[in-house]
């Protein structure tokens, strides 16, 4: 069909191109005498219309109706036998009569068939673009038709393998006992359950990793007076303990801060959460503890008895606690900002 269609289109191309040669080509005409034909030809044609003009006017002096009631079938039954009778008798008239031609030296036939020829040109141009532009939506028409075919292919394929399966699957089951199916079906689940144990493992090494290598830096400069999560994508440890001014940025000192300065100050903000296992954390320790903390609280807290409902008890207002709401993983109590949840995902999240 596709083929058809192109051949069809390429004939039609042809058909223009040689059109257009034969108008743009150089006709030879002797053009000597061109002028005084024309002429000629104007003058014969004048001549014609004053012999019609008089003709009708002697026409209307000779017959006593009127011309244009004339035109009109008179409703009077004997006034319209009348009428029929005068056309009757002036076909009678014109019939022996010889038609008007020009003569034999007239460029008329000339000049109405280039008018023609030109007529028929410029048809044919707007045949060749309407047919084109019906070509192209036909062309475009198949191609989506061939796509969705395709696609339909693939989903008769795809579900004739489902139900060759699915009849494989019962004609296996019909011969097995209720016992061995409930054996199989455990040993699934037990798969799918072991399954499922690795990928948390793995996605939670992922997340602590996240927290200890990216995220506790930026928490740790929050909690100084730095700049919130995110803006400072790169925390070095030198900035966490030279401090930041009162408009977010790093302080420029040339004197290390002391370690019973730094330490006091890391024990001002995290209190307890900045000692594990009896050993003093940095900064950045500091805000990792605390937020693995605030993570397993939170989780406790919605496998818990409340579930989904309940809210974990805040010790205080960290970056911690902030960044898990900017990033929409928590939320806090509508009434009370020291009590905080997970954000139930299946649901729509609380005014």
């Amino acid at each position: 069909m596709a083929q058809t269609q192109h051949e069809v289109l390429s004939r039609i191309r042809q058909y223009a191109a040689k059109a257009k040669e034969l108008q743009d080509g150089q006709m030879e005409v002797d053009a000597s005498g061109t002028e005084a034909r024309l002429d000629s030809t104007i003058k014969e044609l004048r001549a014609r219309v004053q012999e019609q003009q008089a003709a009708l006017e002697e026409l209307r002096a000779s017959s006593d109706i009127d011309l244009r009631q004339a035109a009109y079938a008179s409703s009077d039954p004997h006034e319209k036998l009348r009428q029929l009778r005068a056309v009757k008798d002036a076909y009678t008239r014109l019939k022996p009569t010889a038609p008007f031609l020009p003569s034999k030296g007239s460029v008329l036939p000339a000049l109405l068939a280039a008018r023609t020829l030109q007529q028929n040109i410029q048809g044919t141009k707007e045949a060749i673009a309407s047919s084109q532009e019906q070509t192209s939506k036909a062309e475009v028409t198949l191609r989506r038709e061939e796509g969705n075919l395709h696609d339909a292919n693939l989903l008769t394929k795809a579900m004739e393998d489902r139900i060759e399966r699915l009849q494989a699957q019962h004609e296996e089951r019909s011969q097995k006992t209720p016992t061995q199916l409930a054996e199989e079906l455990i040993a699934a689940k037990r798969e799918q359950q072991k399954s499922y144990d690795e990928k948390f493992k793995r996605l939670g090494d992922d997340f602590h990793e996240f927290i200890s290598e990216v995220l506790a830096p930026m928490l740790a400069a929050e909690e100084l007076g730095g700049p919130v999560v995110g803006d400072m994508p790169d925390v070095e440890d030198d900035a966490l303990a030279a401090g930041f001014t009162s408009k977010g940025k790093v302080k420029s000192t040339k004197r290390r801060p002391s370690d019973s300065l730094r330490q006091r100050k890391i024990d001002q903000i995290w209190g307890s959460k900045a000692v594990d296992h009896g050993q003093q954390l940095n900064e950045a320790e500091a805000a990792d503890n605390e937020m693995r903390k605030l993570i397993e609280g939170l989780f406790a807290t919605l496998t818990g008895p409340g579930g989904g409902k309940a809210y974990y008890e805040l010790d205080r207002d960290s970056a911690a606690s902030r960044f898990l709401v900017r990033a929409k993983i928590a939320q806090f109590h509508p009434k009370d900002a020291k009590k905080l949840r997970l954000i139930d995902f299946g649901r729509e999240l609380d005014d």
